[in-house]
């Protein structure tokens, strides 16, 4: 019998205009609101922030969160908005504000510092509540107790993961994600699609992870080409929010493995967004790790044929697998992801530094169905260095 634990967010609102119901959360107290300049230029949230401001007691708002975070900033932005008495932090925004929050949320009011979190010495409480609005649909940070920041000394982002860095309460508004461009909305959602199915064969899969696993993907393989197309769509729009959280949920109960692991070194060295990254990778760490779980990747070709109208009656599991590492490859091409490490800026001469990297994300790895070793990652990479005709 496997043993599993999975932590949750303690309240979840779903549904159009429940940003909006914000202001009764936070009605008389201290807030600090987070978030990055693109979406504070966007106005998405903007009736959302008023309805706070009138309704708090103090509300101080920080929209300078950049992209994919080094420590330093981290800290830098810890010194700028802590203060006493703060009773909830508001994160508003992709991946990397809410984990810039969860940093934030912990550190500020005599907490530790990144040092000692990245090595694992706070067993403290945070003393204010974590909000999370997501205005994305592809970290599920907003529903697990990891966070990431970019270590440049290591060339390398580095994930932590921290029971205090789960939030008290999550908003998922689709009115937030109308208007997101079709290349964020695709990298994005191939963030979560990695998510759920890295969790789904991880080796501490567990029935938990695996309901929501398959949940997140089916509403991925249903909606994201028409949130890519279309992204006023609501429709769409609230279902690959939900994938999102979906997958979040999978991290906080099983865990991502090989994809994540040789992405990070592309994110850390290169600053290629971490949607990307993931997304180039999907199909060939997946055809790498197809014999090690096949039975399941079956499964998972099962529901993506049936959102494209397919049926794969007659086919035996590998086989269906086979059609699943294609399909993950079609999917990545038709949303215009490159298909080369050559097309975002890496060549031959970058891949001992890229394979030596990967190889230290040993928390990741780990947790492959199957052991990578140091030539197994030379050869995925090497597989994607330019691209096929």
């Amino acid at each position: 019998m496997r043993q599993f634990k999975c932590l949750m967010p303690k309240v979840i609102s779903f549904g159009p205009g429940k940003a909006r119901e914000l202001a009764r959360s936070v009605a008389g107290k201290k807030i600090l609101v987070m978030g990055d300049p693109g979406v504070k230029s966007s106005g998405a949230v903007r009736a959302a922030l008023d309805a706070i401001g009138a309704d708090a007691a103090a509300v101080r708002e920080f929209w300078d969160i950049v992209a994919e975070p080094t420590e330093q900033q981290i800290t830098d932005i810890v010194a700028a908005v802590d203060m006493p008495g703060l009773d909830a932090i508001v994160a508003v925004g992709g991946g990397s504000a809410m984990d810039t929050a969860k940093f934030v949320s912990v550190m500020a009011q005599g907490g530790p510092s990144m040092e000692d979190l990245f090595a694992g010495r706070f067993s403290g409480k945070r003393k204010a509540s974590l909000i999370m609005v997501p205005t994305t649909a592809g970290s599920g940070s907003e529903a697990t107790p990891n966070s990431i920041a970019l270590r440049p000394k290591l060339n390398l982002k580095v994930g932590v993961v921290c029971e205090e860095f789960m939030a008290d309460q999550v908003i998922l508004d689709p009115e937030l994600l109308v208007g997101l461009p079709p290349n964020v909305t695709a990298a994005t959602g191939l963030d979560a699609l990695c998510h759920a199915l890295e969790c789904y064969v991880s080796n501490k899969a567990n029935p938990v992870s695996d309901m929501f696993a398959m949940e997140s993907m089916r509403l991925t393989f249903k909606s994201l080409r028409t949130a890519v197309a279309d992204g006023a769509d609501i429709e769409a729009r609230g279902e690959t929010q939900l994938a999102a959280f979906y997958g979040g949920v999978c991290i906080a109960c099983s865990g991502t493995n090989a994809v994540h692991a040789l992405s990070y070194p592309l994110g850390g060295r290169y600053r290629i967004p971490h949607g990307v990254s993931n997304a180039v990778l999907l199909a060939p760490v997946f055809a790498y790790n197809k014999d090690a779980c096949v039975e399941k990747l079956a499964m998972v070709a099962d529901l993506a044929a049936r959102a494209s109208g397919t049926s794969l009656g007659g086919m035996n599991d590998s086989d269906k697998a086979d059609y699943l590492v294609d399909y993950l490859a079609r999917l990545a091409q038709d949303l215009k992801i490159p298909a080369s490490l050559e097309e975002l800026g890496i060549g031959p001469e970058d891949l001992d530094l890229l394979v030596d990297a990967a190889f230290e994300v040993k928390r990741l790895l780990d947790n492959n169905p199957k052991p990578l070793s140091k030539d197994d990652i030379r050869v995925i990479y090497t597989g994607i260095l330019t691209r096929r005709s």
